[in-house]
């Protein structure tokens, strides 16, 4: 083999070295062409989840209109409505409320390790005191994005209005006062 074929291949080797180098983040030292022992201190390239990977929802919160206390409930807290409530935050596919808030709205224990954050406290009489029914009917319809689900995607605004006058009477009937977690 020719002085000029051998010096062609060994600048190939270098030149494919060096850019095997660059691409794990090591540049090669201008004197000896061999890798530097510090390494670049830049920021790791931002990318995207991977396939399959949850993105983090768990400091959503919620987007309500500024005048969603403002909005008075058009159903009459009858007992009926109350029942029709019940019914609707018990079913699986309507408002599903039990998954997370529990039957008493106290959570459901047995869901909690699966859930993103722990859900409010619905039999808390002062965090539910604190909310209008307009507040909790938002709440209940639009939900928190990655969170809990939106109620008006499941249920009619009617229906949705029965829940809050079911999730008012969880709080009364529960007679504790528990800390807002």
């Amino acid at each position: 083999m020719r002085k000029s074929n051998k010096l062609v291949i060994v600048i190939l080797v270098v030149t494919s070295f060096a850019i095997t180098l660059r691409s794990f983040g090591q540049e090669p030292s201008p004197e000896t062409g061999k890798p530097q022992t510090e390494t670049k201190k830049t920021a790791p390239p931002q990318r995207p989840n991977p396939p399959g990977a949850q993105p983090d929802f768990s400091k959503n919160t919620w987007e309500l209109p500024a005048d969603a206390d403002k909005t008075n409930n058009p159903v009459e807290a009858t007992e009926e409505s109350v029942a029709k409530g019940k019914d609707l935050y018990l079913a699986k596919m309507k408002g599903n409320c039990i998954f997370c808030h529990g039957e008493t709205g106290g959570g459901n224990q047995e869901n909690l390790p699966k859930l993103r954050r722990t859900p409010a406290d619905l039999s808390n009489k002062e965090h539910i005191a604190g909310m209008s029914d307009g507040e909790l009917f938002w709440k209940i319809s639009k939900g928190i994005n990655g969170i809990m689900p939106a109620g008006e995607k499941r249920m009619t605004e009617e229906e949705r209005w029965h829940v809050v006058n079911y999730v008012r009477r969880l709080s009364k009937e529960s007679g504790v006062i528990n800390e807002e977690r």
